[in-house]
């Protein structure tokens, strides 16, 4: 907001000029300069009055006007649109930024909540078409506090377990009520956002002004809106649970007590899908305001079908080589699952969202606010697990002579999720005063949700010993009655002559087929999941006006935060391809439920200083505690619940190989070898038995004195004897390199210090011919990463507590900014931050696959995040004759995350040593009046994790792992953060008939998935032996234009009419980033209406 105040001294000076307060208005709402713009930072909030009035037009006089009469002192106040004032950030702030209003956001209708990032460019949703919520991906890092997204300044994210792909950090939101979206690319302190290592999402929910028209003290708006390109769910998947499987038309229960259900066929798009009211949305709001309070109440609701997949470009997702030696393996076949433009099922969900808010302002430039805030989501959700396993199934299958029977997709039951907010915030910012800008924000958010992710099958009947005895008697029963000659055993592990012995498997000897006992066949809920994700915040700042040149800015902030999850503790049975999902339900029990505490504090300082009116320098640190506790983990020990228990330590690798002997030695060994073999020849049958009666004879003594001599030449020093490999000989020799942190500690390996060289041969050794290594790895042991060594735990540490973990660091933050010209602006910054574990990270980490317990492990320190950026920014429109707005912006950036959390391939939580980021990032707007857009696009130059003791680990003998790969190492939930390569957004509009109708085009571009690097490494010899992927694999997606149009029409002062299409050309494409093998939503038709009283 920007003020300014105009007093006459005197009436003897005359009326106000007209020009005089033009020039004061066109002041108060102009652009400012570039070291001086700081969004929200500090930004005051109008009253109901002061907004009221800034919504009535000035009235001016003719020729014949009244004579002059002298008025009172006046006071005109401007107040800057935020929506304007956040634009021009994009360009003029000395951070990477983005910005969208609401009118952006109604432009183009959403399928998913993750669509509301699609016209910004760089900025993504993990696993965007699964889970209706929001994951943010900014310049490749996302997670739990990399990039946080706050709703009016609450946090709610709640990680949830994914089965394969661990934890994901979602945010359950609903885009109805969105009024603005505010991005920062990288750490910064800005007042009013809360930054992470990576970056911050700031959304901001409507407000009264945004419903009460200018000079208006009531307000009231209506939004309706219907979509096609879905189709209601075919079955109710929840309405199964309660029922008797015996009554459900086609279900079967399997052997682990999974009750199977016939599934619904993916239906396909028909002309009457276009525009079927499958997907409608309503939006209520009434606002009101007076000169003392404001209040909102607001409500929105969607339903939602199925969509249907796009029909073009399908070819891409059909004949990709599963089994591909390098990462063209990575593109599914989606097709397989999913034909063009079938239902994709378990996309639908229904929200609903009701929001209150009221601000008082009070004396002395004071305000109070209120607000509550309750969303409930009930959605369909794909497992990650299954979807994954059944494509793989799919491919298997495919190559079969019988080919694929049919599509092997489902409609997984519905999760819901609860999630209420509450906020108190005060302001007290007096006019005119130095010393006192204040903000402070107490807030509360409730999460309660079920889902069903465990990754076992959907549906279960109570486990029963009548039944359990019943299906292994028909087990056998129909192995007798079809070849008992097959196998050697029966199912039960009974012989198979049992089948002619046994009266119960024996009709001739009186057997009768098995007869189903009464049981209790009512279906439960076997992937159901609980989670409580409660979080308690408190956040102040305050600005200093130290002197007209100089601002300190500084602030604190507390949360709380408490997890707690359950799942159904199954007793399943099963292979280990997990029928009916036991194996995978078996890993959610070890590996997904968290229930844990944590608490972080924080205080910031911020100076700005400008020394001159064309350079600002800004210097600022932030410093941090934090404490969490794994209360799940705790319990369980403390009440001893197996499985919990630590069973070892994992210390070091067992590295096993062989050492050519040289000619010398093996001409001792040669000789040593023949003399013991002659004095062992020389003994008889009565110096063996003179010896058992403790009488060494001559001869034997000799032997004995030969042997002994032998055995030091083959067991001295590190030796283990010898073996003989292709007519050589070797020692046997092994070391054990420590494990330090949960990583190889390769600084004690003799093999990766170059001390010995597995690559090193000779020609011709101990009389052979040929070349032959001087090393030779021991092919019966593991060849590539060694043997590991446990350590068991100390006598009553078996189940000892885990421990709290605490933390603190110090983060600084330097920035410089010059506006060279009147036009042109250039700036440098550093910043630095630090992100602790969250309680994913620090709870139950010690579990592994091997399920050993491990002894400690896990993440105990923080990430520190060192940003690097330069920009360059320039104001066209003064060059540019006609244009309103022509802004071009330039950035480079560099980020590095050392101690970066992530999973090793064994599914423990470790750190690795750093994290590394580089690409250019530019974006554009111009704005005639008639004709609007904007051009964005990102090329991303590096995207690696690093980490030398990790990489060598996994090739032990060798070495050959590069110490920095391109999206990280097998199995880690980095590699599914790679973002494309280079991406392009482009928006071109106009607004006809004096501004009533307004038609916009939007093109989003995004290359496709590559990993160069990681393709050299599989195409080597040995690449294969060392990139082992234990539990995933990611998901690669071709490169695809999406085209959007949007078209909006004034049709009165009240009343707005709207027409989108999104996925114009109906492309059938994978989302980057996506975690579900499912293709995005086609062509999609909204029409709409805006009614604002």
């Amino acid at each position: 907001m920007a003020i300014i105040m105009f007093f006459e001294e005197t009436a003897a000076a005359g009326p106000i000029p007209l020009t005089a307060l033009a020039a004061a208005l066109c002041l108060a709402t102009g652009t400012p300069a570039f070291a001086q713009t700081l969004p929200s930072d500090g930004a005051q909030t109008a009253s109901p009055l002061q907004q009221s009035a800034a919504g009535t037009s000035d009235k001016t006089a003719g020729d014949d006007a009244d004579p002059v009469k002298a008025l009172a002192p006046v006071r005109v106040q401007g107040i800057r649109d935020p929506d304007v004032q956040g634009y021009e950030n994009v360009f003029r702030k000395n951070v990477t930024n983005l910005y969208v209003d609401r009118k952006e956001l109604d432009r183009y209708q959403t399928t998913n909540p993750a669509d509301v990032f699609k016209g910004m460019n760089g900025v993504y949703s993990m696993d965007s078409r699964n889970g209706a919520s929001i994951t943010p991906n900014i310049r490749g890092l996302s997670g739990e506090g990399r990039v946080p997204l706050t709703v009016d300044g609450t946090e709610q994210s709640v990680n949830v377990w994914l089965q394969v792909y661990g934890a994901g950090n979602r945010n359950y939101v609903d885009p109805a009520l969105f009024r603005s979206i505010e991005v920062e690319k990288g750490p910064s302190l800005s007042r009013g956002i809360k930054s992470g290592i990576g970056g911050a999402v700031n959304v901001r929910t409507i407000n009264p002004s945004d419903i009460i028209p200018d000079g208006d003290s009531l307000g009231l708006e209506v939004k309706l809106e219907t979509s096609g390109n879905t189709i209601a769910p075919a079955v109710d998947a929840n309405s199964y649970f309660g029922k008797d499987y015996r009554t459900i038309p086609g279900a079967t229960l399997g052997s682990d007590y999974a009750v199977n259900i016939p599934q619904p066929v993916p239906r396909d798009r028909s002309g009457g899908d276009a525009m079927n009211f499958q997907d409608k949305s309503f939006m209520f709001a009434i606002a009101g305001r007076n000169d003392h309070t404001d209040a909102l109440l607001a409500y929105s609701y969607r339903k939602r079908g199925n969509y249907f997949a796009g029909t073009r470009g399908a070819d891409a997702y059909t004949d990709n080589n599963a089994y591909a030696q390098d990462t063209s393996a990575y593109f599914p076949n989606l097709t397989k699952l999913y034909h063009p433009g079938n239902e994709v099922l378990s996309t639908a969900s229904q929200t609903e969202t009701l929001l209150l808010k009221n601000r008082w302002y009070l004396p002395h430039d004071q305000q109070i606010g209120l607000s509550f805030m309750r969303t409930d989501l009930d959605f369909a959700e794909t497992s990650t697990g299954q979807s994954i396993m059944m494509m793989g199934i799919s491919e298997e299958l495919a190559k079969s002579p019988q080919g694929l029977p049919g599509q092997l997709v489902a409609e997984y039951p519905r999760s819901n999720i609860r999630l209420d907010t509450y906020k108190l915030d005060y302001e007290w910012k007096p006019e005119g005063s130095r010393v006192v800008d204040l903000e402070a924000h107490l807030w509360m958010t409730k999460t309660d949700s079920e889902r069903h992710q465990s990754g076992s099958a959907a549906y279960y009947i109570p486990r029963s010993g009548a039944l359990d005895a019943y299906q292994i008697l028909k087990a056998d029963w129909d192995v007798c009655r079809g070849n008992p000659f097959a196998n050697p055993t029966l199912p039960s592990g009974a012989a198979n002559f049992t089948c002619f012995t046994n009266p119960a498997l024996n009709p001739a000897l009186g057997g009768t087929a098995p007869v189903e006992p009464d049981h209790d066949g009512h279906i439960f809920a076997g992937s159901a999941q609980w989670t409580s994700h409660d979080r308690k915040g408190f956040d102040f700042s305050n600005r200093f006006t130290l002197t007209d040149r100089l601002r300190l800015t500084v602030g604190g902030e507390l949360q709380h935060e408490k997890l707690d999850e359950r799942v159904v503790n199954l007793d399943l049975t099963g292979g280990a391809t997990g029928l009916g999902g036991a194996a995978l339900a078996e890993s959610t029990i070890k590996y997904g439920p968290r229930s844990g505490t944590r608490r972080e504090w924080a205080a910031t300082m911020n100076l700005e200083w400008r020394p001159t009116d064309w350079l600002t320098l800004t210097a600022g640190t932030r410093y941090n505690e934090y404490s969490a506790f794994d209360d799940g983990l705790a319990e369980r020990r403390a009440n001893q619940v197996d499985g919990s228990q630590i069973t070892g330590q994992r210390t070091g690798v067992l590295l096993q190989y062989g050492q050519l002997l040289t000619d010398a030695e093996a001409a001792q060994w040669h000789a040593l070898s023949n003399a013991t073999a002659a004095a062992q020849s020389a003994l008889v049958q009565a110096d063996n038995d003179q010896l058992a009666l403790g009488i060494t004879t001559p001869a034997m003594a000799a032997y004995l004195a030969q042997r002994a001599t032998y055995d030091a030449f083959l067991y001295g020093d590190d030796r283990q004897g010898t073996f003989l490999q292709t007519n050589a000989l070797y020692w046997k020799k092994e070391i054990v390199v420590p494990v330090v942190d949960g990583k190889v500690d390769a600084s004690q390996s003799p093999f990766a210090q170059g001390q010995v060289d597995p690559s090193q041969t000779v020609s011709n050794p101990q009389g052979q011919t040929g070349e032959y290594a001087v090393i030779s790895p021991d092919k019966s042991a593991n060849p590539f990463q060694g043997t590991p060594v446990y350590a068991t735990p100390a006598a009553g540490q078996q189940w000892a507590p885990p421990k709290r973990q605490y933390g603190h660091a110090w983060s600084p933050v330097f920035s410089a900014t010059a506006r060279v010209t009147d036009t042109i602006s250039v700036y440098a910054r550093y910043a630095q931050m630090t992100r602790f574990p969250s309680i994913f990270e620090i709870a139950s980490t010690s579990v592994g696959l091997g399920n050993t317990y491990y002894l400690g492990g896990g993440a105990s320190k923080p990430e520190r995040s060192t940003n690097w950026e330069i920009g360059y920014s320039q104001d066209l429109a003064p060059f540019l004759p006609g244009l309103r707005q022509a802004d071009v912006r330039l950035s480079y950036f560099d980020t590095t995350i050392q101690d970066f959390i992530d999973r090793d391939r064994y599914l423990n939580v470790i750190q690795f040593d750093r994290k590394k980021t580089t690409g250019i990032e530019f974006q554009s707007r111009f704005d005639s009046g008639r004709f609007f857009g904007g051009l964005g696009a990102t090329y991303r130059l590096k995207q690696q994790l690093c980490d030398k003791d990790y990489a060598y680990s996994m090739d032990v003998f060798y070495n050959r792992m590069p110490e920095c790969m391109t999206g990280g190492f097998p199995d880690m939930l980095t590699a599914t953060s790679l973002q494309p390569r280079y991406s392009i957004n482009a928006e071109l509009g106009t607004r006809l008939l004096q501004n009533r109708l307004e038609l916009a085009l939007r093109a989003v571009y995004h290359s496709k998935a590559e990993n160069k690097q990681l393709d050299d490494l599989l195409r080597t010899s040995y690449g294969h032996d060392i990139w082992k992927e234990n539990s995933m694999r990611q998901l690669y997606w071709h490169p695809v234009m999406l085209l959007d149009a949007s078209a909006q029409w004034r049709a009165s002062k009240n009343v707005t009419l709207s027409l989108g299409v999104t996925n114009i050309t109906d492309r059938y494409y994978l989302d980057p980033m996506a975690k579900i093998p499912a293709p995005g939503p086609g062509r999609t038709i909204t029409v709409g209406m805006r009614a604002q009283f």
